[in-house]
């Protein structure tokens, strides 16, 4: 094995037709490659039609040459004509972020001790009863003020008021936040069974709306700020009222999107767990013919896994607009494989991009061009005079799996 100190792989340029709302994305096997380093390797995936929510039908520009049909993957997107922010980021130990999200956890559970200790205080049934149903109140107040928070991160980071490391760090703190409002729901809801007769109206409404805020991408980001994992580099695109964040990770990629206009907040709808099924299933066939899915449902928020070998999918399903507002996705590296492939030699160095969509794993190979040796060297992206972004080095095997920039 070679070992060289850098490469830059120049104007690494991904251009992705996107559809609005759930999409077929898979990249092309015959795109043309330039001479020498790639002055642009560009990409038109193929984007497909789910059947729910605001999809954009399949139209020629979409369509551009065969696909890998084992890789074939639906995402969930921040439209492409509706982006205001893109960029790729590095999560690594710091104290300062990492100190305050402990504090705002630490804060949540010692007041939901408090509420349980008031409850339990109460002389009489009929008063514990009130206090629980107060508590409870409480809780569905705070999910709006979290989603109004979830907003005002997003629209604070495309104004540029945020760095992406601080957008991460409030969608974790909203996130853990959630987590632990849920748990105070459950405290609330075993207290409520302690009293014959009585029961909350929405407990599982409640716990299912916070479960909307979490997320794989985030959680992976939060553990390298507060020092529990090692560095890792996050994709993030945003929108008016929505997100994209992706993550490649211990052999796995991870995303997590989120779409505000496919959530309604309606209360009065409701579906089956069979009609939440059938919208996951239009929307994301191709993981369906790979696993079984499962389905738990109540009111206006319902949640979809489905479990394949070394993929998984979770998706949240809006009852009032019977679409896909969130989804969580993950899958090993060494199932996916693109199609779309650039190749270049240059200074008996060949270089090698299997190429993705925006956000997506994006493999990237190095060997000698004579011997076909890996060769070990550090790699950074860069697109025309934009400042290069290190991405890591490809190790022993001449081999980095990174995430794709926009």
């Amino acid at each position: 094995m070679r070992s060289l100190a850098l490469l830059s792989v120049l104007a690494l340029s991904l251009a992705l037709v996107a559809p609005a709302g759930v999409g077929a994305v898979a990249t092309p096997a015959d795109a043309p490659v330039a001479d020498g380093l790639p002055s642009d390797l560009g990409v038109s995936p193929t984007a497909g039609s789910g059947t729910t929510g605001e999809v954009t039908p399949v139209t020629p520009g979409q369509v551009d040459g065969p696909t890998n049909g084992s890789n074939r993957t639906r995402v969930l997107v921040v439209p492409d004509s509706a982006v205001q922010r893109t960029d790729i980021h590095g999560a690594t130990l710091n104290l300062g972020p990492a100190a305050q999200f402990n504090d705002n956890i630490s804060a949540v559970e010692v007041e939901t001790a408090a509420v349980v200790e008031y409850v339990r205080a109460a002389e009489d049934d009929s008063e514990r009863s009130r206090r629980i149903i107060e508590a409870s109140s409480t809780v569905e107040t705070e999910i709006i003020t979290l989603r109004d928070r979830q907003q005002d991160a997003i629209e604070a980071f495309n104004a540029g008021e945020l760095s992406p490391e601080a957008f991460v760090v409030e969608l974790a703190t909203i996130a853990a936040k959630a987590d632990a409002l849920e748990r105070r729901m459950v405290r609330l809801t075993n207290l409520a069974d302690e009293i014959d007769g009585f029961s909350l109206s929405r407990p599982a409404e409640i716990r299912y709306e916070l479960r909307t805020f979490g997320g794989p991408v985030r959680e992976r980001a939060m553990d390298a700020i507060r020092g529990t994992d090692g560095p890792t580099r996050f994709f993030v695109t945003t929108g008016p009222e929505g997100y994209e964040l992706t993550t490649v990770d211990d052999g796995s990629y991870y995303r997590e999107a989120y779409r505000g206009a496919e959530y309604s907040g309606n209360t009065d709808a409701t579906m089956s767990p069979d009609e939440a099924v059938d919208v996951v299933e239009a929307s994301y066939p191709d993981i369906f013919r790979l696993g079984d899915p499962s389905a738990t449902t109540s009111g206006t928020t319902n949640i979809v896994t489905v479990t394949a070998p070394d993929r998984s999918l979770t998706a949240f399903v809006d009852s009032g607009r019977e679409a896909v507002f969130k989804e969580y996705q993950r899958f090993a590296l060494d199932q996916y494989d693109s199609d779309a492939v650039a190749s270049n030699t240059i200074n008996g160095i060949n270089v090698t991009v299997n190429r993705t969509y925006p956000g997506g794993p994006l493999r990237i190979s190095v060997t000698d061009a004579e011997s076909g040796e890996p060769i070990d060297l550090a790699i950074t992206l860069s697109q025309g005079q934009a400042e290069r972004i290190a991405v890591g080095r490809t190790g022993e095997d001449g081999t980095l799996w990174t995430v794709s920039p926009r």
